[in-house]
């Protein structure tokens, strides 16, 4: 049983389809959201490999990710382009149809998806686990499986529902708009930039529209929804570069909203029936790059552990356990190597907090 339909819960019920195991996908995703991780490194390319996702990433809904244009530690502009890279080109991801592309193929594989469907109850009984569904008419289904994953995301279904508390490691939030660019404003690259309260990221998305993100501490900025608009461009007005690349924002802007990006990690990453998968188990600060690749390779990865452990290898899910917490040990440790980088600011509560 697979909680959460969307990148680690599909490539964990991908991989566990390719052990043969069957599996049911409950999914409560009710519509398209905006997502703060649109670009897929290049190095992404090797799990769509394993995962036998090729024709995802060859297809034209997708935009080709050549680099960055990067404005950090002083205020040179830099661009970064991949052409070196051993894993080839990104992709700038059409993230509601790449997400469609997913559950498709998981479907075709055998794969059973309950959409629309919210957990409701998870109890055991004779080492099973009991989890009870409901849908949009309040519908009840209840399935019996021997072991459940938790994809579910941020909101760590599975785990709240056994009490068990994420730890925050940060308060970064992303504020954003979506607007319309320019023919000659990102060329498939992404943008970065620091300054003095924290940084500016920019990606395209499809129907030639960017989006813009402004990434601080949510404590640092009381802003309401109303005025978050008008904050905003009066914000990207005082940047160096990034105003440069989107002359056409002050007409255009159309979605607008914060979202979390907090750096998090689940206190309890398992049990002896369940495991912590993605972002369900830590999320990572944005400027890793490490979102939707972790999904990916944590769901992969999480799929062979719990193979391993309905095979008898009781060892298995500890070494999964493990391999992540190292992981998400070695990105904090880069984060910080990254934040330190930057001291033209360092006595800024945003910058000060990143200096430990």
């Amino acid at each position: 049983m697979i909680i959460g339909g969307g990148p680690a819960g599909l490539a964990t019920a991908l991989t566990l389809r390719d052990h043969n195991i069957p599996c049911v996908v409950i999914d409560n995703h009710m519509g398209s959201t905006v997502k703060l991780g649109e670009s897929l490194a290049p190095s992404a390319n090797t799990i769509f490999r394993k995962l036998s996702l090729e024709e995802v990433l060859i297809s034209k809904l997708h935009s080709l990710y050549v680099g960055n244009n990067v404005v950090w530690g002083d205020a040179s502009l830099r661009q970064r382009y991949f052409l070196n890279e051993p894993y080839g080109d990104g992709r700038h991801l059409n993230r509601a149809l790449f997400e469609k592309q997913l559950q498709d193929i998981a479907i075709e594989r055998g794969v059973i998806l309950l959409k629309n469907h919210r957990l409701t109850n998870i109890t055991e009984q004779d080492n099973k686990i009991i989890v009870s569904c409901s849908d949009a008419d309040n519908s009840t289904k209840i399935i019996t499986a021997d072991f459940i994953a938790d994809c579910s995301g941020r909101a760590s279904i599975v785990a709240k529902k056994m009490g068990i508390k994420k730890q925050i490691i940060d308060n970064l939030a992303s504020y954003y708009f979506i607007t319309e660019q320019s023919e000659e404003s990102l060329k498939g690259m992404t943008f970065i930039e620091s300054v003095e309260d924290g940084w500016w990221y920019a990606a395209p998305l499809p129907d030639n529209k960017v989006i813009v993100n402004f990434m601080s501490d949510s404590d640092l900025h009381p802003t309401k929804s109303t005025s978050l608009n008008d904050w905003l461009l009066g914000k990207i007005a005082t940047t160096q570069h990034l105003k440069n690349y989107l002359p056409t924002i002050i007409s255009s802007t159309t979605e607008v909203g914060i979202k979390t990006a907090t750096t998090s990690l689940l206190e309890k990453p398992g049990g002896k029936q369940w495991i912590a998968v993605g972002d369900a188990l830590c999320t990572y600060d944005p400027l890793t790059s490490f979102g939707i690749t972790n999904a990916l390779v944590s769901g992969h990865n999480a799929a062979n552990a719990i193979s391993g452990f309905l095979d008898g290898n009781i060892d298995s899910l500890s070494e999964y356990i493990t391999s992540q917490m190292a992981l998400f040990d070695k990105s904090v440790a880069l984060l910080q190597n990254q934040y330190q980088s930057e001291q033209r600011w360092f006595k800024h509560p945003f910058w000060e907090r990143r200096q430990l």
